[in-house]
């Protein structure tokens, strides 16, 4: 009886093809794992954008007051520097939201506020 020694694959080879497709398939859950984690970070990004634009139509109607909805926190400044070739009655404000967060950089909006007591 005669035997051929290439009739199948050997134990080390069977090894290196699992090896193989395990790095394949760690690499896979890896990205989804990043993407996912940014994806998050998007959609809190969004949600600040969104939540400065409504502190910063409150800031035009004058109120001033820090505003806060779960994590986000919005605020309302009067200190920008712009020269001063405005005209008369315009106010520069900015709006900064912010969050607790070391990855995601704070949302500033600036605009003006036309002040209806000068003249």
């Amino acid at each position: 009886m005669k035997t051929n020694k290439e009739d199948g694959m050997t134990i080390l080879e069977v090894v290196i093809a699992i090896t193989i497709l395990l790095m394949g398939t760690v690499f896979v859950a890896q990205s989804n794992s990043v993407s996912y984690r940014f994806l998050g970070q998007q959609e809190l990004r969004q949600q600040m954008v969104f939540f400065a634009a409504g502190a910063m139509e409150a800031a035009l109607e004058g109120e001033n007051e820090d505003l806060t909805s779960g994590r986000i926190t919005a605020k309302a400044s009067l200190d920008v520097n712009i020269p001063e070739l405005l005209p008369r009655g315009l106010t520069p404000f900015k709006v900064t939201a912010s969050v607790k967060s070391p990855n995601i950089s704070d949302v500033e909006m600036y605009n003006y506020r036309y002040n209806y007591d000068e003249k």
